[in-house]
């Protein structure tokens, strides 16, 4: 299994950061640990209390999972306060790339905690956005929600998450632009468990 998660640094800093290791991944997966990734990620500098607000945990707790983090090469230190009194943190501008053995059980299981983890960061803010879209200025109300079943041949398969990367990095690497705000994209492109009996039509697509 290949995943990949972007942090949204500027592109001269990005760079690959590969995690094969399953414990490594299972670690990474951590709900307090991904809400830090996740507000780090926006190009925000926050201190361990900031974080500690985001996780619910105490300051101190929270420093523990932001060690963690800077050890794995996912977040650093950032220039601190003013007054010196606080040490902001900042993420590196890594991107992290699974890398995982799934024909293992370790392997699969660590890939399924990291879905699971990344499903459940996505369905909230979907359902935050969509609950208080009344609110939002027209241009803004409709998120694009939808689910393709396509019939893919290995090679599709394998060719189609490359094919779709690279529309998102035409948006991705470059300036923050004038009126833009945060927006996730989530990929997903996986087999079902079971095959349906081929009914003889090309593909069968719903979207809602």
């Amino acid at each position: 299994m290949s995943d990949s998660h972007d942090h949204e640094r500027a592109p001269e800093r990005a760079a690959l950061h590969h995690f094969r290791d399953p414990r490594s991944i299972r670690a990474l997966a951590h709900p307090a640990r991904l809400a830090i990734i996740d507000a780090l990620a926006a190009g925000d500098e926050l201190t361990a209390t900031q974080c500690a607000e985001l996780t619910g945990l105490s300051p101190s707790a929270t420093a523990y999972h932001l060690k963690l983090l800077e050890r794995y090469g996912v977040v650093e230190s950032a220039p601190p306060t003013p007054d010196r009194r606080e040490r902001p943190w900042r993420a590196t501008g890594h991107q992290i790339q699974d890398d995982l053995d799934t024909s293992t059980p370790a392997g699969a299981s660590a890939a399924a905690a990291v879905a699971a983890a990344y499903f459940d960061t996505t369905r909230t803010v979907a359902v935050e956005f969509t609950e208080g879209s009344h609110t939002e200025p027209e241009e803004w109300r409709n998120a694009a929600l939808s689910n393709v079943e396509l019939w893919l041949t290995p090679e599709e398969f394998e060719r189609l998450p490359e094919e779709l990367t690279a529309v998102l990095h035409q948006y991705r690497d470059r300036t923050r632009p004038p009126g833009s705000r945060r927006v996730r994209v989530m990929n997903v492109v996986v087999p079902h468990l079971r095959a349906r009996p081929e009914s003889g039509r090309g593909g069968l697509d719903s979207a809602r």
